[in-house]
């Protein structure tokens, strides 16, 4: 039966249940492509190494074929690329000897050139690197402006709306819709905008970062330079100051700000939550759907504890990685290996969550029929708004007297306004007093909402 990966039979959920979601990130992530990008990272040496160490020129056909090595890279070839490690018992190795007989099948004079002065960790720093850029810019990223970008149209939308807000999970003051949705969006832009502005470093300094090999070859040529001239070529940023291994400090810079990114989207899925569970939001019925195996009523909030779950795992995966990665016992040790294999994983994780939380978002509205029932059941609301009022027009007891009649207590708009009647104040006072409703007690919340789309829109 396990002869056959099928969904059924895989052992991860983001193999099987959920690959349908998850499968972009294989093009970064998986087994096939971590030996794709090692292969890139050879070949761009590799004609690196030709030109700038060698100073020889390389005719446009013989690098269309080396580039071809990699852009050509299939299963096929991979299963090629198996065998040779299957062999030899050394991933990084056997990529070097698929290389090396693939120029020899092109009958491309450059076989002894091939991962010349490197050692597996400057292999695995650039492909890794690669890997982690091209999977946050082709994938990870586009799906996080989607999501930022639909709150964010949401709260617009929405900006407008009185809505009871709660502390401590108890009637407070109005708020509005919008307001509360442009919070979660520029928490997110803001981080977001951190993210992306994380270089991604990478090494190729050799056995212990020394560059002894490359120097004993060549001891006139300036490795620094050279190294800097070609990791940045990848679009990476090079690190000097290494063991055999690069410091995993820039994976855990992105590994904390995506952290961050999910914990801000966790309790925005616990507040839409709420709101759904309290009615605030209704949510739309898909027919063909079912929401219990015995409650034939039920409509769940199933994207949004979708979202929260599958973040919470890959914020596990992330605590752990930027504790474990930062750690390497002298010059190197393997423990770090098999921990980066799961990168995938964290960032399947992140994907699910965005994909669902963003599914969540596109099946609700607000139901303003019970926002305006709920407001207008507590006019206790706007004892903030008349204690402060009065405190203004010189009433040094305001507050306790509002105390006195509101604390723990739910005040209708008729015994609120028997109360004003009742205070020793002039008629301007208890007119501005008897304005305030639960519907118009918004303070800025519309104004905070537009500066916040702009604020987004422009950055």
């Amino acid at each position: 039966m396990n002869d056959v990966l099928t969904p059924f039979v895989a052992l991860s959920p983001l193999d099987g249940r959920y690959f349908k979601e998850t499968a972009p990130l294989t093009n970064y992530f998986s087994e096939f492509a971590l030996n794709k990008f090692r292969i890139e990272a050879e070949i761009k040496f590799l004609v690196f190494f030709i030109r700038h160490v060698l100073n020889k020129e390389m005719n446009v056909g013989d690098e269309k074929k080396l580039h071809q090595i990699f852009s050509q890279f299939d299963l096929a070839e991979a299963q090629k690329l198996k065998q040779i490690e299957s062999k030899i018992k050394h991933d990084v190795k056997a990529v070097e000897y698929y290389i090396r007989q693939k120029l020899r099948e092109s009958k491309l004079s450059y076989e002894q050139y091939v991962h010349f002065g490197l050692t597996s960790e400057d292999t695995n720093s650039l492909a890794q690197a690669l890997m982690l850029q091209t999977a946050c810019r082709q994938v990870l990223f586009p799906q996080l402006t989607t999501l930022i970008n639909e709150i964010a149209k949401m709260a617009e939308k929405y900006k407008a709306l009185p809505m009871l807000a709660r502390t401590h999970g108890q009637p407070a003051i109005p708020t509005t819709v919008g307001k509360e949705l442009i919070i979660f969006a520029i928490r997110l832009h803001k981080e977001f905008k951190n993210l992306q502005s994380i270089p991604i470093e990478a090494k190729m300094g050799g056995a212990v970062g020394n560059f002894t090999s490359l120097h004993t070859a060549f001891p006139k040529l300036n490795w620094l330079a050279l190294s800097d001239q070609f990791i940045t070529s990848l679009g990476l940023q090079p690190n000097h100051w290494t063991t055999q291994i690069l410091p995993a400090d820039s994976y855990t810079k992105l590994f904390q700000s995506f952290e961050l990114i999910n914990t801000i989207l966790i309790s925005f899925d616990q507040d839409m939550w709420r709101y759904i569970s309290d009615e605030y939001f209704l949510q739309r019925v898909e027919q063909n759907e079912v929401g219990s195996s015995t409650m034939p009523q039920k409509v769940n909030p199933i994207h949004f504890e979708n979202s929260e779950g599958n973040l919470g795992l890959a914020n596990a995966m992330f605590q752990y990685f930027a504790t474990k990665l930062p750690i390497s016992r002298l010059q190197r040790d393997l423990s770090d290996s098999t921990v980066k294999r799961n990168f995938g994983s964290a960032f399947g994780y992140c994907l699910l969550g965005y994909t669902s939380c963003q599914r969540g978002l596109s099946r609700v509205q607000p139901n303003t029929e019970k926002l305006q029932t709920e407001l207008l059941a507590h006019w206790e609301i706007t004892t903030e708004g008349i204690q402060t009022l009065l405190r203004l027009s010189g009433d040094t007891t305001a507050y306790e007297k509002l105390k006195t009649l509101s604390r723990g207590k739910k005040i209708d708009q008729e015994s609120l306004r028997k109360f004003i009647h009742s205070l020793e104040v002039d008629d301007q006072v208890k007119k501005k007093l008897t304005q305030l409703t639960p519907l118009t007690y918004l303070g800025l919340a519309q104004q905070l909402v537009e500066v916040g789309i702009k604020e987004i829109h422009e950055n």
